[in-house]
């Protein structure tokens, strides 16, 4: 009974688990399917400096942190050699931010930073004014101010084994030597990206599929008017600006993007053998295929010819068949698997064992995806 009761649980797992799938897709946003070609973000990278440590920055034999010190102190009339510059106080940085589109001048971005020698730990640190710079090498914005999310008594992690790893608590797991400066950099360039100048735009999709593309500009050219849009290709959609929106694009864009529009999808089963989740879409199809799993076993009731009893009343019959093969009908969903699996009793072990040699049987007609 105990092990009925933990299959039948594991199975209400899987079953919850399972992609929501009805007879209509369901209609979203442009926008959350798809964005304007240059509205992207942009990495900056940079190097930095963090003093103000508790002797836990740089050992004196690393020369990361000291030597832009030395540059930085002569530059204000002070000359210093490394040996001069004693203690762990200090610690270098690398320094990564994302510098979202339209950023304008004077706004503020939270920057990562990492250290790069021997340092044990940022905590109770500042970061001293530091560049941050695009691909380009220019420099967009700038960074300063004290590095936090680092808790108390957290330090480098040592390897420990796997088993020792998931016992320590959630916040000794941290690493020290990684922090954050929320708000630390200032933008200083704006990257220009204007549309109103535009004659023409391109939308671009977050998943390339021939089919959205095809229904996006379709969509459009319903809105706005034939030949307005067009699918370049499985990833690209080209709208052409009507006149009444020439010089206020932002407008357009802003229509285009709230428009509801009913994606296609890759038919696919996502199979998490640690968890046994098992996700799947509701396009997902199998061929006509017998299914032996172990000891399952199916009864399957035949109805009998009625019989009178004592009385002389009909009395209905039938008699009980036990099988260890089950049979699908050509063109079934998963969800029939998963529900014929649910009424005799099999565990979500037994499902995922058994979506894999469907797949290798070449039955099951999607994408499957094992983590």
């Amino acid at each position: 009974m105990k092990r009925s009761r933990i299959r039948r649980q594991l199975l209400a797992v899987v079953s919850l688990a399972l992609l929501v799938w009805a007879d209509a897709a369901l209609a979203v946003r442009v926008k959350d399917i798809a964005a304007l070609r240059g509205a992207r973000d942009n990495q900056l990278i940079g190097f930095g400096i963090v003093v103000g440590l508790d002797g836990t920055g740089d050992s004196p034999d690393s020369l990361l942190a000291r030597k832009p010190i030395i540059n930085a102190l002569e530059r204000i009339g002070i000359s210093l050699g490394s040996q001069d510059i004693q203690g762990q106080s200090v610690a270098a940085v690398w320094l990564t931010a994302t510098l979202p589109p339209f950023a304008k001048s004077g706004q503020r971005l939270d920057v990562t930073a990492a250290t790069l020698g021997d340092s044990i730990s940022l905590r109770g640190g500042i970061l001293l004014m530091s560049p941050l710079r695009g691909p380009n090498r220019q420099v967009y914005a700038l960074a300063q101010g004290p590095v936090a999310g680092i808790p108390r008594g957290v330090s480098r992690a040592e390897a420990l084994p796997p088993e020792e790893l998931e016992n320590l608590p959630i916040g000794s797991r941290m690493v020290a030597s990684v922090g954050m400066v929320p708000g630390g950099a200032i933008v200083e360039r704006e990257t220009n990206l204007n549309l109103n100048s535009r004659a023409r735009l391109f939308m671009n999709l977050d998943r390339p599929d021939f089919t959205t593309a095809f229904r996006l500009a379709k969509l459009i050219n319903q809105n706005l008017g034939i030949r307005t849009a067009r699918a370049k290709d499985a990833g690209t959609v080209e709208v052409l600006v009507p006149d009444s929106y020439l010089g206020n694009t932002v407008e357009l864009v802003s229509y285009i993007e709230n428009l509801e529009i009913t994606p296609d999808s890759v038919a696919q089963v996502v199979l998490d053998e640690r968890s046994g989740t098992v996700v799947m879409g509701g396009s997902v199809r199998i061929s006509p295929i017998a299914i032996s799993q172990g000891g399952l076993q199916v009864e399957v009731k035949i109805p009998q010819p009625p019989t009178q009893n004592e009385q002389g009343e009909s009395v209905a019959q039938e008699i009980t068949v036990q099988s260890n093969v089950i049979l699908f009908k050509g063109g079934a969903d998963l969800k029939e698997i998963v529900d014929g699996f649910n009424k005799i009793g099999a565990s979500s072990d037994d499902l995922i064992e058994v979506l894999k040699a469907i797949k290798a049987a070449g039955a099951l007609h999607a994408e499957l995806v094992i983590h």
